[in-house]
């Protein structure tokens, strides 16, 4: 089961709007950034090096309500670090008959209070990045203590009565032998976890990248990784996005990419891109869905991407509602 948030009703809404995503009148996923400021310092992203000179709109519902997304990631930056960000969600909420929304955090100014208060606002999933369960999470996001905080996130958030929690992992060379415990630790606290492979063209940084030459270790960890799925039913990825990781790391990327098609990100302005890494498109006043080009990029293989693209079949629709 996803959360007792979403019944018999929300499913029917749910379905409703999923015919309408599959007749190209809306989409199926959306990234909200809602702000470009970081208060980490990790590695792979650049964010926290910019300050705070982009725009950040008060109101979000507007994009929402024209382009009516099935599902919306809440991102930034540190979405946590807006204060008002319980204000823009409930106003999300009011202009949608249905939406899965989903926030992503470093964890940094996560509390149970903060989540509780993200929960009642309108929040149907709240996510905690977590790459290792030991001081490497630390250093991979330049935050001393930070894997220490989320180890008392893990037991403290589900006592809370908010049942829809998982880990967002970052799939990358260093943490590869630790994502079957990375599963474990996640059921042992009643969390799920959500994949998604590192893409080393957010700032050019080529060294967390998984190489060809490490495949036969990467379709290891992908079969592992389907059997803990099948055991535990934790794992938000569908198998088809799993099983085309090592495809990916072999080909050195995956063709017919549907960005801006199904998917589009938002950036703090209301400014719409293809994606977090690729052009603007546009203000979202003037963006028509219909219209945008489609796009031959090759290079990621996100989750974002992946699951927009994976195969609504009848076993993958039994995944996403038990």
């Amino acid at each position: 089961m996803l959360t007792k948030k979403i019944g018999l009703r929300e499913i029917l809404k749910g379905s409703l709007k999923f015919l309408s995503m599959k007749f190209e009148r809306s989409l199926f996923s959306m990234h909200l950034e809602v702000t470009r400021r970081c208060n980490a310092r990790c590695s792979f992203c650049n964010y926290w090096k910019e300050g705070s000179s982009t725009k950040e709109l008060d109101d979000y519902s507007p994009i929402i309500g024209k382009f009516k997304p099935l599902s919306l990631t809440i991102t930034g930056g540190e979405p946590l670090l807006r204060q008002d960000l319980e204000e823009i969600i409930k106003r999300i909420t009011r202009v949608s008959s249905f939406i899965y929304i989903n926030c992503i955090s470093n964890g940094i100014l996560m509390t149970p209070d903060r989540a509780i208060s993200l929960w009642n606002a309108g929040l149907t999933q709240i996510s905690i990045s977590l790459d290792f369960l030991d001081d490497r999470h630390d250093e991979q996001r330049g935050v001393k203590g930070l894997w220490e905080r989320i180890k008392r996130i893990a037991k403290d958030l589900p006592k809370r009565g908010i049942d829809n929690l998982a880990f967002n992992t970052v799939i990358m060379r260093e943490n590869l032998k630790d994502l079957p415990q990375i599963v474990e630790f996640a059921k042992t606290h009643g969390w799920k976890v959500s994949f998604s492979t590192y893409n080393p063209y957010k700032n050019q940084n080529f060294s967390h990248r998984l190489e060809p030459g490490e495949i036969q270790k990467i379709e290891a960890t992908v079969e592992k990784l389907i059997e803990l799925k099948r055991l535990y039913r934790n794992i938000t990825n569908s198998n088809f996005y799993l099983k085309m990781i090592p495809s990916y790391v072999k080909n050195g990327g995956v063709k017919g990419c549907l960005a801006g098609k199904k998917w589009f990100h938002v950036s703090p302005d209301g400014r719409i891109r293809r994606c977090s890494e690729k052009e603007f498109l546009g203000d979202w006043r003037e963006v028509v869905l219909k219209q945008i080009p489609g796009t031959r990029c090759i290079e990621c293989w996100y989750a974002c991407r992946g699951e927009a693209e994976a195969p609504l079949n009848l076993s993958r629709i039994s995944e996403l509602i038990r």
